[in-house]
């Protein structure tokens, strides 16, 4: 019941901040509605599958994006992929570097909180790693800082391709519930091998393949399906604040806002040399060199009208580095138990 009512004061607050104009309100209203309740109350939403439905829904929304991707767009993305890794690779030490030196903390926590994966990679991490509160509040600045950021300098359309759905045949229903059940299939091996959540990749990969054999090409989400997503991305995130006091936000904020900074400036560095180097638009570039948070990019990237296939396919490339680098640290570790 709390839930339930925590999901509805959630659309609420986020419907009535999209109706007055704010950019990407609904995102926005539906964090700051459960970040209060959270913290206030310290009460945490239910939500046992939200985060795999985000995933789910948002893949397929990626995946979707790539009925013209081909060789020669993967090959002229090539140069700023490495762009992007270079920028990943500076980010992440840059930052850390920053914490273990300046703020004196330890290298593990240092680590864990530059690193950039997506929310669900993120938090997978923080509990199997037993990451500490300063750990967690840098990631919930970092998810908010880029939220916040990225939503205001974008504005938001509601006239998206999302919304242009033409109505469903039994054809499409049958082959939209097989690729769903194939997502989760094999989202739950990988997520067995220690990948962080891969129900993305494998919506994305999965949903790529079906177009280029002739399946879902007149297919669109409605609207309401990313509208869910976006809301339940909202209360996840939001949620997080109930085990974060305003102490420890105080104590290690300043800490976690400097580092994200860093990360910050170094990808509009990155944008703006890249856009020189290569001519492409330095406000995508911007948006495929952030660091991590690729469910809050591809809402923004969606409802902003960009170039969502160039933004999410560098956001894809630093998810397979990035989830599966974890999957190799597990493994290795069972083998390590079991000689």
């Amino acid at each position: 019941m709390k839930t339930l009512l925590c999901l509805l004061i959630a659309i609420g607050v986020g419907t009535a901040l999209q109706h007055a104009g704010v950019p990407h309100g609904l995102l926005l209203g539906s964090i700051l509605a459960t970040a209060l309740i959270a913290s206030n109350l310290r009460f945490s939403p239910a939500l046992p599958f939200s985060l795999g439905y985000v995933q789910i829904v948002l893949g397929i929304a990626t995946g979707l994006m790539f009925k013209s991707w081909d060789s020669h767009t993967a090959a002229a993305m090539l140069p700023s992929l490495g762009f992007m890794l270079l920028c990943l690779m500076v980010q992440s030490s840059l930052a850390g570097f920053w914490l273990f030196r300046v703020s004196g903390w330890n290298l593990k926590d240092s680590l864990l909180a530059v690193y950039p994966g997506a929310l669900a990679a993120v938090f997978d991490l923080l509990e199997s790693e037993r990451a500490s509160g300063k750990v967690i509040v840098v990631h919930l600045i970092r998810l908010l800082s880029i939220t916040v950021l990225v939503s205001v300098c974008i504005p938001g359309h509601t006239d998206t391709v999302l919304a242009q759905s033409s109505p469903l045949v039994m054809s499409t229903v049958l082959t939209l519930l097989s690729l769903i059940a194939l997502c989760l299939l094999l989202g739950r091996l990988l997520l067995k091998a220690g990948v962080p959540a891969p129900f993305m990749l494998t919506a994305i990969v999965l949903t790529g393949i079906s177009l280029k054999v002739g399946y879902l090409q007149d297919f669109h989400l409605p609207q309401w399906s990313v509208d869910s997503a976006t809301v339940l991305l909202g209360m996840l995130i939001g949620s997080k604040f109930k085990d974060i006091t305003l102490g420890e936000l105080v104590r290690h904020g300043r800490a976690g806002l400097m580092s994200i900074a860093l990360m910050l400036l170094i990808a509009t560095a990155f944008a703006g040399v890249a856009a020189r180097v290569l001519g492409s638009d330095p406000l995508s570039l911007w948006l495929a060199y952030m660091p991590g948070a690729i469910e809050t990019i591809a809402i923004v990237a969606f409802s902003g009208g960009l170039n969502v296939v160039f933004i999410l396919t560098h956001h894809l490339m630093r998810m397979v580095v990035l989830h599966f680098a974890p999957a190799l640290v597990v493994q290795a570790r069972r083998w390590r138990a079991d000689a």
